[in-house]
């Protein structure tokens, strides 16, 4: 029988090492899991990586191979365009949760991060790519954790989120990124007025226009019904 993981404060740093590198596309699709180097990384032992691929082989990052290591999900566009539209109707959800019980500071905390994430397109979108991505999860796991809702929360970074964090910005040109950046602005401005339409409605555009980006060689389009929801908030004006 299988012994239970034990999740101690090492297992959890690697984790998160792990995570934010195949985030960052330090380790893509495919490539393998050096161990040493996490070690490394996260100032924990080998064997706490270990135990930390082990986690990140049950929540969908990582394919454990016996005698060869672990090896980053390799996701293509098919496998990808599967799972998309069902990010955009969970996390529009959620979206939706977090304008209705956002704090002052889930809100002051958004902000910064849409700050970091505007600040960063600008001054330099091509070195700074990595950083750009990871302000951009921290931005989407703070709405996550806002919602309230963890099961909901825990289904998207396990279900959803896994094989698309680490190939969001891989096709975004310049325009692409100043476009998103808006969104996140309009993102907690809707949450801020605890307005949940608006906040629903703009996660759902922002998502779409990403999957646009993302899947454009496929010509992938909205259904007419889809985008009559994503035009709705044109309407809402914006406060100082």
């Amino acid at each position: 029988m299988n012994q239970p993981i034990q999740m101690t404060t090492s297992v959890a740093s690697a984790c998160r090492v792990i995570r934010q590198c195949i985030q960052a596309g330090t380790y893509p699709g495919g490539s393998w899991i050096r161990e040493m180097t996490i070690a490394e990384l996260a100032k924990v032992s080998r064997t706490s990586v270990r135990q930390a691929l082990n986690v990140l082989a049950l929540e969908g990052f990582v394919e454990l191979h016996p005698n060869r290591g672990a090896m980053v999900v390799d996701w293509n566009d098919e496998n990808l365009l599967e799972v998309f539209d069902v990010r955009v109707m969970l996390e529009s959800y959620a979206c939706e949760l977090a304008a209705q019980r956002a704090t002052a500071k889930d809100i002051e905390m958004l902000k910064q991060h849409a700050d970091s994430f505007s600040a960063l397109v600008e001054k330099d979108h091509q070195r700074l790519r990595q950083k750009i991505t990871l302000v951009n999860n921290a931005l989407h796991q703070q709405i996550l954790q806002t919602c309230g809702n963890q099961r909901l929360a825990t289904l998207l970074v396990a279900v959803v989120q896994v094989p698309l964090v680490h190939q969001t910005f891989a096709r975004y040109e310049l325009d692409d990124l100043r476009r998103s950046a808006a969104q996140h602005h309009d993102l907690v401005q809707a949450i801020a007025q605890k307005d949940r339409e608006w906040a629903k409605a703009t996660m759902m555009a922002h998502l779409l226009s990403g999957k646009q980006v993302i899947f454009a060689s496929q010509n992938q389009t909205s259904t007419p019904s889809v985008e009559s929801q994503v035009l709705a908030p044109k309407n809402k004006k914006s406060t100082s």
